[in-house]
């Protein structure tokens, strides 16, 4: 029987969970943790849902993940390593798919959900200019509480400019989360997103799997761009440019052979399949 650090029995769900937790880490090739911060039970059930069949959450007490982790590190190296950046409110992502492209997937899911009174601001929150449909009433005086200029105009309300009620760091009213509630703005984004991830031995950071992939995939097209352009320049043969640099002394050649009014026969047509690797004539 497994015993505790102070020698005390370690109750039997305790030691299924960290079995249950010991196969999911075997069985999934990547291993990521996640912010669970402000997740409500409703939006966690639709992130399953979205995730079905592609990545499974797991949530469970950080010191059964950190003792699960450590104890996986003779069964895949460096997954120990993961256990240090279990801290807050976490859960694990098990999954076989791309890191990157789950935390692409992630990012996309996020929803946005109205602001909840007493908390602090994790961004600027802005209220733009425009009808908010209601009739004049007491919510002139509710929208003038929170700072939002206000007029009259084809019997209904007005804000009359682009307002910032709240920067990052300030505390969302009672009155000020009522307010955009009832004109619609659902400022706080909500979702998960990858801040750590473990795969083949390798910890991966937020810095790194929030990078924007199409983002360097152009920067390596316009690489190779400039790569072949300069190969073809400077004359190097390689598999890439010996047909283009054929084709380029082909040309090259009729035209001395043109101006010169040199009779070859050779450069009269330009022979078929330039540059490209003749075939292997079959046997029969």
């Amino acid at each position: 029987m497994a015993v505790t650090a102070k020698g005390r029995p370690v109750p039997e769900y305790k030691v299924e969970k960290k079995e249950e937790i010991r196969s999911l880490l075997v069985k999934y090739k990547v291993i990521g943790l996640t912010n669970m911060q402000g997740i409500g039970a409703k939006q966690l059930q639709g992130l399953r849902k979205k995730l079905k069949g592609t990545a499974l959450i797991r949530i469970d007490k950080n010191t059964l993940i950190v003792r699960s982790l450590r104890e996986m590190k003779d069964k895949k190296k460096n997954i120990d390593k993961l256990a240090e950046y279990v801290k807050g409110s976490v859960a694990l992502i098990l999954t076989d798919t791309d890191p990157f492209k789950l935390s692409n997937i992630l990012a996309k899911s996020k929803t946005r959900t109205a602001a909840k009174p007493e908390t602090i601001s994790p961004l600027e929150i802005m209220v733009p200019a425009g009808n908010t449909g209601f009739p004049p009433g007491p919510i002139i005086s509710e929208l003038g509480e929170v700072g939002l200029p206000t007029r009259v105009e084809s019997g209904t309300i007005w804000i009359t400019k682009d307002t910032v009620v709240a920067k990052p760091g300030d505390l969302i009213t009672k009155k000020l989360a009522l307010v955009l509630k009832r004109i619609g703005i659902e400022p706080i984004e909500v979702g998960l997103s990858l801040y750590a991830a473990y795969e083949d031995g390798l910890i991966l950071t937020e810095d790194v799997l929030s990078a924007d992939t199409e983002k360097y995939v152009k920067r390596i097209q316009e690489a190779h761009i400039q790569a072949l352009n300069l190969a073809l320049y400077a004359g190097i043969l390689t598999p890439e440019t010996i047909a283009m640099l054929l084709r380029k002394a082909y040309a090259e050649a009729s035209n001395i052979a043109i101006i010169a009014k040199l009779d070859i026969p050779e450069l009269s047509k330009e022979p078929e399949n330039l540059g490209k690797p003749k075939k292997k004539a079959g046997k029969g």
